[in-house]
């Protein structure tokens, strides 16, 4: 049975502007609904806001060493994840594939780390046509690495499966895991938090809500006893 360790929770910043200086307003926004943060950011701070954040990056010990969403750029700029792979005697070298479970800052940002290891990614993902296609950004946390497009549902060891999750992106995709705990599902952004599965609500933010609900659906189905969310904690069902 593979083994499933999350390297780095997820976590939100989002700074606003007095006087030329980044203020802290809120460090998770999962909670508020969409229209009540974006009105607090009006009226706190007009217009002038950002956000530094990244997804949960899990590290699966099968056959192969794998890592999914190694996270935002400044976890590997700035050495966070190079010192969390430390805890575990692991450094970059040590990962076999790396798997991104869509083509967003917050999840990819930090690929350039395992420069040259397998890259796992929907094609969808890395098409001209992809809504969020930036080519820049695509050479630098795609094309070091060795890229290997898929187009479907593809095992990657006896207890290690990728499936197609499309929804939140065209070329969404989720890991599912069998573990001694049962089988574990990590499935980006295809389920952001624990408190959305639950009531089955659509992000705003989504490309397209139908198939988004599918994708639900297919994982439901799959009946995963641990669920790992893009942006929240692990859950049990």
């Amino acid at each position: 049975m593979a083994q499933v360790r999350i390297l780095i929770h997820e976590f939100g910043c989002f700074y606003g502007f007095k006087n030329g200086f980044p203020v802290l307003i809120r460090g998770h926004p999962l909670q508020m609904a969409g229209s009540d943060f974006d009105r607090l950011l009006e009226e706190s701070f007009g217009s002038a806001w950002l956000i530094f954040g990244s997804s949960n990056t899990v590290l699966i010990e099968s056959k192969k060493r794998i890592i999914v969403d190694p996270g935002a750029r400044e976890l590997g700029s700035w050495g966070v994840l190079e010192s969390r792979l430390k805890e575990f005697g692991l450094t970059p070298r040590d990962i076999d594939i790396v798997i991104n479970t869509h083509l967003h800052g917050d999840h990819v940002g930090s690929n350039f780390i395992f420069r040259g290891k397998k890259l796992i990614i929907h094609e969808k993902e890395v098409s001209p046509k992809a809504k969020h296609s930036w080519p820049e950004f695509t050479e630098a946390c795609v094309r070091t690495l060795d890229l290997e497009k898929i187009s479907s549902d593809t095992r990657i060891t006896n207890d290690v499966n990728i499936i197609t999750t499309p929804g939140h992106t065209a070329g969404s995709i989720s890991v599912m895991v069998d573990t001694a705990e049962g089988l574990a599902a990590i499935v980006g952004d295809a389920i952001n938090s624990k408190a959305e599965y639950l009531e089955l609500r659509v992000p705003e933010w989504i490309e397209d809500k139908k198939t988004y609900l599918k994708s639900i659906d297919k994982l439901t189905g799959l009946n995963p006893k641990i669920v790992v969310p893009g942006h929240d904690s692990p859950f049990n069902l």
